[in-house]
């Protein structure tokens, strides 16, 4: 028989305050006393619970750029830019900016792929 869950509603709460604080799932597991895999099945198993596993990990975005933010405009001198944004890609998947341009000059415009379409049919008929 398997053992009782330790799953109680109070952890939804526990997960907003302590991700709001910047800590990560793992962290957040062995903090509230569960395995992490417990706190995988939770999520699969409790709506409220992804929910705010959801929401939390929002908050420890947050929580992570106002201190990435303090760093460069020099509030906090502990702040390592390059450690921060290598944190930040990783955990957060943000990505550098990449830009595309086309070339239009070898691209038709559209008037004119509408009307040799038209063409085709035309012919067909």
């Amino acid at each position: 028989m398997a053992a009782p869950s330790k799953y109680k509603q109070e952890m939804c709460d526990q997960v907003l305050e302590l991700m709001a604080q910047g800590m990560a799932k793992k962290a957040v597991a062995k903090e509230i006393g569960i395995a992490y895999q417990t706190f995988l099945n939770y999520i699969d198993q409790h709506t409220e619970f992804a929910a705010a596993v959801e929401e939390g990990d929002n908050l420890a975005e947050v929580y992570w750029q106002k201190q990435y933010e303090d760093g460069a405009l020099g509030k906090n001198k502990d702040v390592q830019p390059a450690m921060m944004i290598m944190y930040m890609k990783n955990r957060f998947k943000w990505t550098d900016r990449s830009e595309q341009t086309i070339a239009s000059e070898r691209l038709k415009p559209m008037e004119d792929i509408i009307a040799e379409q038209d063409a085709e049919d035309d012919k067909d008929d």
